[in-house]
């Protein structure tokens, strides 16, 4: 046989080359084609199983990145070339044709409604509270299931200026808030062209509509600005009937007779949003049983 390592001749039976090169011995001999195939397997198993894993981990990390950024992206306000021309008008109130007083039932709770005025607006949603939320104690401590969600929207002025996506909007139990970036933003901003709305509606499948709107919606609805009660436990709320006023029972309060979403806002993000997060959660569970 030949030396590996020089090519010299060698007898069968020598261990060492003059080279230098030790052949091996006879009992290490090539593996078996069983001991090859196990190897070959086990290889195989190792290596499939180190790849399951890092792909797991590397899914759970881009579907949490993905949820994250729903997270940001789901509310966003629209720009100004996405607003429909309705957005513009004023709001229409009439005391024409209005209904006598008349009472509703909500979750087995009576209300009396006293209609003021009939109402019509047409708005861009940039808040909103909903009132059986968990953070919420004071409408199920007053038994209050007819005010179902707090809408704040702007229109007209603070579209036609942009401010709307300068600012920053948000919710209390009946109030809404904004915040400026600076006094020129502040100035830009007209508060008779915002409005927090007390929504009142007693129909469940409009109801269900309601509660689905978000900030970024552009919605109608139609009703009467209403003075309400529970005569069971002298609750009693009034409405505002002007846009100038501010404070203390400036909020419209409207018992919605039309509801309609024009247009929502982010459907991509608000439709990423849950099947991110349920996949993150699979992709983390497989990665704990791999």
């Amino acid at each position: 046989m030949n030396c590996p390592q020089c090519h010299c001749y060698c007898p069968p039976d020598v261990e060492t080359c003059p080279c230098g090169y030790r052949f091996p011995a006879a009992d290490a001999a090539e593996p078996s084609p069983y001991a090859r195939q196990k190897k070959a397997v086990l290889a195989l198993v190792m290596g499939a199983a180190g790849t399951r894993s890092k792909i797991f981990r590397l899914g759970a990390l881009a579907c949490l990145f993905v949820w994250a950024l729903s997270l940001l992206f789901d509310d966003r306000l629209p720009a100004q070339g996405d607003i429909f021309s309705q957005l513009y008008r004023e709001p229409l109130q009439t005391g024409e044709n209005l209904p006598a007083a008349f009472q509703v039932s909500k979750k087995k709770v009576n209300y009396a409604v006293m209609p003021q005025f009939t109402y019509e607006l047409f708005g861009l949603v940039v808040s909103q509270h909903r009132s059986d939320s968990l953070l919420d104690i004071s409408h199920s401590r007053w038994q209050d299931f007819l005010n179902i969600k707090d809408l704040c929207v702007v229109w007209g002025k603070n579209i036609r200026s942009g401010v709307y996506r300068k600012m920053k909007f948000w919710n209390r139990d009946f109030t809404c808030m904004c915040s400026f970036p600076d006094p020129e933003t502040a100035a830009l901003f007209s508060a008779s062209h915002l409005s927090n709305n007390h929504i009142l509606c007693a129909d469940e499948k409009t109801s269900r509509r309601i509660l689905k709107v978000r900030p970024g919606d552009q919605i109608y609805f139609k009703g009467y600005l209403v003075n309400y009660s529970q005569p069971a436990n002298q609750f009693f709320r009034g409405t505002s009937t002007v846009r100038d006023d501010t404070g203390n029972g400036a909020c419209e309060t409207v018992f919605v007779t039309d509801f309609k979403v024009l247009r929502r806002a982010n459907p991509v993000w608000r439709a990423v949003k849950p099947l991110a997060f349920l996949a993150s959660a699979a992709f983390l569970v497989a990665l704990l049983l791999a």
